[in-house]
């Protein structure tokens, strides 16, 4: 071999020892699934792909601007919950010597991260986050690691401090580029040693966890919750904040997840519930084909729409509250005292004027009351499933608005139509006529046929086999008589859908007549009309929401979609 070839050979077989070398030193941390280096015992986990990524899309965000400045911030950030958050803030910032704030959270915001909760009225928690070491270094937290006192767990250090008056706790450590926070010292150490791999016992080995992870897609959304709901449902702060306040719902459930997928102007949510006791699947398959049914009766300009399983009393109730006899029970604001009848005498009233002399008052002791024979035609009938359609429309003065409404029950049995407009008639007479005058009934053959009040109150009355369509509008019912929707391909036991693009300017308009007889009270903003309204104007541009729920014997799927606006 000659000179030349020996130098190139050599130099080559140098470079071969180098590159070995360097990617010995320098190779990349091992990487850990989050939940396997976080130990037993949280109530609440969250996973995120990309927390870095998901911070700054909502820093950036016009909606994050708008909401700052809403007045539902303002009253959120005078709310019980937002100071008990803020004191714990305060004394996170006394303990570690920097204030958790958006700078403090973006520099310790890596890829892929998770929180685990583990006492929510304390507000203890594990933050795991795949950082960049070199970065974290230069960070305030790590600069103030002098403040701490020094610990070790399986042969890693992390560092410690606790406030003495408050007793808050924290603990921070970073190890195989992964940054460990904590308000509990045995949690940071707890993620050091199952990092080593160590076989202390961690989230991913719980039952209820792994329950719910076997029940959803094994690829994970952008962003994942996991809960566990019996234990979270019976601690005193959750019930106090639960805004939908269904404890007992809660407690018959093991376990539930939900995944977030962003895929463009659509945000799609996947939950999955897993119920203590399996559900009759004959029960479930013959209640979801008759909800089905009705979804496709839902008109494609739909503003807003529900349907789900019933019984006689709901649909009853619904009947009541949306057709036949709607009541507000918002009491008024009273500023006069009451007045007393200080005499012995029988005093008339204005109703009546509308009260025959020459004839006996009516009296329903010897009949039955309309809503009960309402009830007793329901119960014959058997319903399975109710449809709720409604939107808003302007009156043609240009001031007041309507809310037209369709109610379809979908029943067993057939509907006997004599007795439904009976019953209908007397419950809607007693608040606009006397004797009937006004409120007879006359078949109208448009659209197939229905049935219609010829008083004042709109009301129409349609039959379709054994589906009953009760309605105030005629446009809206012979929108929805000629609906065409298409079935869903899996039978569903509950959906509804809201167009907020086609309503919040008509809330707009209806919250502030709401807002306009109610007193301000400490120059707090309105709850319709400027709390609730505020909010819907930071995201205005979201075009509508709608769920789907689907359900097994063994566990409930629920798919929640967002629609943005471009």
């Amino acid at each position: 071999m000659s000179l030349g070839r020996k130098s190139a050979a050599l130099i080559l077989l140098g470079l071969c020892i180098s590159t070995i070398a360097a990617w010995s030193l320098f190779q990349a941390a091992p990487k850990h699934p989050l939940d396997q280096i976080t130990p037993e015992g949280a109530l609440l986990y969250i996973e995120a792909k990309d927390f870095s990524a998901l911070l700054k899309d909502w820093n950036t965000s016009a909606e994050h601007a708008q909401w700052l400045k809403s007045d539902d911030y303002r009253v959120f950030s005078n709310s019980r919950l937002f100071l008990r958050l803020s004191q714990a803030s305060d004394q996170f910032a006394a303990v570690a010597g920097i204030p958790p704030d958006m700078k403090f959270l973006t520099g310790a915001a890596g890829s892929e991260s998770s929180v685990a909760v583990y006492d929510i009225g304390n507000l203890e928690f594990l933050y795991i986050s795949q950082i960049s070491s070199g970065n974290f270094l230069q960070s305030q937290l790590w600069q103030s690691r002098s403040k701490f006192q020094t610990r070790t767990a399986a042969g890693k250090p992390f560092f410690a401090r606790k406030d003495e008056q408050s007793g808050r706790v924290v603990a921070f450590a970073v190890a195989d580029d992964y940054l460990i926070l904590g308000t509990r010292e045995e949690l940071v150490a707890g993620a050091l040693e199952l990092m080593s791999g160590s076989q202390g016992r961690n989230l991913n080995q719980e039952g209820w966890y792994k329950q719910a992870l076997a029940a959803t897609s094994p690829t994970p959304g952008d962003l994942r919750m996991v809960m566990n709901p019996e234990k979270i449902s019976v601690t005193p702060h959750f019930r106090t904040y639960w805004v939908q306040q269904n404890i007992t719902e809660m407690q018959s459930y093991a376990s539930a997840i939900s995944d977030l997928y962003r895929e463009g102007a659509i945000y799609r949510e996947e939950r999955v519930i897993i119920p203590k006791k399996q559900a009759d699947e004959t029960v479930l398959a013959q209640s979801a084909q008759t909800v089905s049914s009705l979804l496709s009766s839902v008109p494609a300009d739909y503003s807003f729409y529900q349907a789900g399983t019933t019984d006689a009393p709901r649909s009853l109730a619904v009947l009541q509250q949306k057709i036949l006899s709607p009541r507000i029970s918002a009491a008024t604001v009273q500023n006069q005292a009451p007045q007393v009848q200080l005499t012995s005498g029988e005093t008339g009233a204005a109703t009546d004027l509308e009260t025959r002399i020459d004839v006996q008052p009516a009296s329903h002791t010897n009949g039955a009351k309309p809503e009960d024979v309402l009830l007793h035609e329901l119960e014959r009938a058997k319903p399975q499933a109710l449809l709720t359609i409604q939107g808003t429309r302007e009156n043609s003065d240009g001031v007041l608005l309507s809310m037209p409404t369709v109610v379809a029950i979908s029943a067993a049995g057939d509907w006997d139509v004599p007795t439904l407009q009976t019953a209908a008639q007397g419950m809607i007479a007693p608040g606009m006529t006397a004797s009937n005058l006004g409120v007879e009934w006359r078949g109208v053959k448009d659209s197939g046929g229905y049935f219609e009040l010829d008083g004042l109150n709109p009301v129409q009355l349609a039959i379709r086999g054994k589906t009953v369509y009760f309605s105030n509008d005629v446009v809206l019912l012979v929108s929805v008589l000629s609906a065409k929707g298409q079935l869903s391909a899996q039978p569903v036991i509950y959906a509804a859908g809201f167009s907020h693009s086609r309503e919040r300017q008509n809330f707009y308009k209806l919250s502030a007549l709401i807002d306009q007889s109610a007193r301000a009270v400490d120059k707090q903003p309105q709850f319709f009309s400027q709390n609730v309204a505020s909010f819907s104007r930071s995201f205005a541009k979201l075009d509508s929401e709608e769920v789907i729920i689907h359900q097994t014997k063994n566990k409930i799927q629920q798919t929640v979609t967002y629609r943005w606006m471009p």
